[in-house]
């Protein structure tokens, strides 16, 4: 799901309150299967992950509005925008007359309990911090959302598919591996992260796993000397991040060529189908023999 990452947000000075007489009105909650919830006729969501969760679960034409970085599926970027993951806009929020308002824990504290005073119907996710935490959040979505029976075929089919990978990559050898999450300044994956899952999962070791922080100096990393680095375009050129470690050869990973660009996008607010599908392209990476996992 979305990943707390150093940035900068803009300070919420002011927001006014209003409701619109050509506001759109919520429609009647749609029927679930039996044994769950009915199913909210409109939904906002405020995180990219939840957002592209709503997709697999079905929830499309249910989706009333999204953020500025809910941008998957495609089709996302055609939902209302009602503000940043951070800072949502209540004003629009409350003018869309959502029947559900889901959250991660990113959002601004004085928002959530605005929108809750406003009597919108708000639910809000911790941050998962492994695989199986990553499930546990899908799967509430579902429940929250009328398609608990849906939500858990697809995490049980994930996780099936982790099994067979970790499986698969068990008895290979183990590349000692750091995850880059930005540059300025260096940040990287500890074991702290559920990317540091990634690596688990994958039959790697993260040379960074028994940090107390991820904001380490670069020297540590070289240092550390791992045979592989992974960067994570989050703000960071990859190229460029690419080009910079060529200055230090004798790093093993620089001196193999192992230094590879992930997308942000797919890593670091994946669904569940979503982490598979990273963990694929990693192990892939880390391991040439690599058969592949689970299609």
């Amino acid at each position: 799901m979305t990943f707390p990452t150093p940035f900068k947000a803009i300070v919420l000075l002011a927001i006014a309150f209003l409701f619109f007489a050509g506001a759109c009105p919520a429609g009647p909650p749609q029927p679930g299967k039996a044994g769950e919830l009915p199913r909210p006729a409109r939904i906002v969501s405020l995180s990219p992950a939840v957002t592209e969760s709503l997709y697999l679960l079905g929830l499309k034409d249910n989706i009333a509005g999204v953020t500025t970085y809910c941008n998957r599926p495609g089709d996302a970027r055609t939902k209302p925008v009602v503000g940043t993951v951070i800072e949502p806009d209540i004003e629009k929020i409350v003018k869309l007359r959502p029947d559900l308002v889901l959250t991660m824990s990113l959002t601004n504290q004085k928002a959530l309990a605005k929108m809750r005073s406003l009597g919108l119907n708000v639910l809000t996710y911790e941050i998962p911090r492994t695989f199986f935490g990553l499930c546990d959040v899908f799967l509430q979505i579902g429940r929250a959302t009328g398609t608990a029976g849906e939500a858990r075929r697809i995490v049980d089919a994930a996780r099936s598919d982790v099994d067979a990978i970790r499986a698969a990559t068990r008895k290979l050898k183990k590349p000692r591996v750091m995850i880059e999450l930005g540059s300025k300044p260096f940040f990287v994956a500890t074991a702290d992260f559920f990317v540091n899952d990634y690596l688990e999962f994958a039959g790697a070791f993260n040379i960074f796993k028994d940090a107390p922080s991820g904001n380490v100096g670069r020297e540590e990393a070289v240092m550390r000397n791992p045979d592989v680095i992974i960067i994570v375009t989050m703000g960071v050129s990859g190229k460029s991040e690419r080009e910079a470690w060529r200055r230090y050869m004798s790093v093993n990973a620089v001196k193999s060529g192992r230094i590879f660009v992930i997308d942000s996008d797919d890593v670091c607010s994946p669904t569940p189908p979503g982490f598979v599908r990273s963990l694929k392209r990693i192990a892939a990476l880390l391991h040439p023999d690599f058969p592949g996992g689970p299609e």
